[in-house]
């Protein structure tokens, strides 16, 4: 028997393999009437701020990630595809791999096979190599 997802977990960066996958994603779980979690994380571990701005340029970032994601939310929504959204800093790899999937009971990660991070990829690896490799559920790896 072909296997149903319940909850799928879609990273969104804002790039446009992202988005590709997270319109893959929406068409899986309008198929399996399953659950769709956008998940953006703001890797700040790059960014080099003035100690004396930072609070303004954390809001100001987080807000623009927020009206991002809620367009993703209402196109979802108008495809009839229940979805919530979350917005956090930390390490891409672990959250995507390894926190989100147990937090979501995720059965299905629908990732870009690249994004914006090509200089942390150069350094540290890519955030979809790590992921298939260390998710505890099946991954679909979406290239453009």
């Amino acid at each position: 028997m072909l296997e149903e997802y319940k909850n799928i977990l879609v990273p969104v960066d804002g790039s446009e393999q992202s988005e590709d996958s997270f319109k893959k994603a929406v068409a899986i779980a309008k198929r399996n009437n399953a659950v769709l979690y956008l998940v953006h994380i703001m890797d700040t571990r790059n960014m080099s701020l003035n100690p004396e701005n930072e609070f303004q340029t954390m809001e100001a970032l987080k807000d623009l990630e927020y009206a991002f994601l809620d367009e993703m939310v209402a196109f979802a929504e108008k495809e009839g595809v229940v979805s919530k959204k979350t917005v956090i800093n930390g390490n891409p790899m672990t959250l995507i791999a390894e926190t989100f999937p147990k937090e979501f009971n995720a059965d299905l990660i629908v990732i870009a096979a690249t994004g914006k991070g090509a200089i942390t990829r150069a350094f540290v690896g890519s955030v979809s190599n790590y992921v298939l490799r260390h998710a505890p559920c099946d991954v679909l790896l979406v290239r453009t």
